[in-house]
């Protein structure tokens, strides 16, 4: 598999953790593409993988109407065709749509959920769902929580040396977890 175009690699705000696109029109078109391989691809696994990185996109873009009708058609065409693994990160793509659209109990039950069974799908997927659980909980303000879990993201996907992109997403996480602790403890700071 190729890496994607520079404009279709997310960038990661520091703040605010959320990702945007270099070049957003490349993005929507993009977002076409996939929306035609959803509609014609030869197997459920196929569709499956389109709509994973269609409800990836839509959320880059901030289009989160859209994304959360994909995220949901994902998850349900896990549930049908794909395995345990693919099923995991399906809801935990729906999970982060609801985190972004501020849903926070939706994506709480979700994350919660799936948590404690992510080690079973090996240190990838354990590192994935880490991340995406310190994504919910910084978005929710719970610093704590969200520097362990990008912490434990971090130490596996360093341990394994996977991609340089997915190392330095963690690591972009765990340094803004920290920054709003360290501000959340320093008395000059106003609320």
């Amino acid at each position: 598999m190729s890496e994607p175009a520079p404009a279709l690699q997310p960038l990661l705000d520091p703040e605010t953790l959320h990702e945007s696109y270099p070049d957003p029109d490349a993005a929507r078109a993009r977002a076409e593409q996939l929306r035609v391989e959803i509609r014609t691809a030869v197997d459920e696994i196929g569709e499956l993988v389109a709509r994973g990185d269609l409800v990836d996109l839509l959320r880059g873009l901030d289009e989160l109407e859209d994304a959360l009708p994909e995220a949901t058609a994902a998850a349900d065409r896990a549930e049908i065709a794909g395995n345990a693994a693919m099923q995991h990160t399906a809801r935990l793509r729906l999970a982060r749509v609801h985190q972004r659209r501020g849903e926070f109990a939706d994506s709480n039950v979700i994350v919660t959920e799936l948590l404690p069974a992510a080690e079973q799908f090996g240190l990838v997927i354990e590192a994935y769902t880490h991340h995406h659980a310190g994504l919910n909980d910084f978005a929710q303000r719970h610093w704590d929580d969200a520097r362990d879990h990008f912490a434990r993201a971090l130490a596996i996907r360093e341990d394994l040396e996977l991609a340089d992109d997915e190392r330095a997403a963690s690591r972009t996480g765990l340094e803004a977890a920290q920054r709003r602790l360290r501000d959340a403890q320093s008395p000059e700071q106003a609320p």
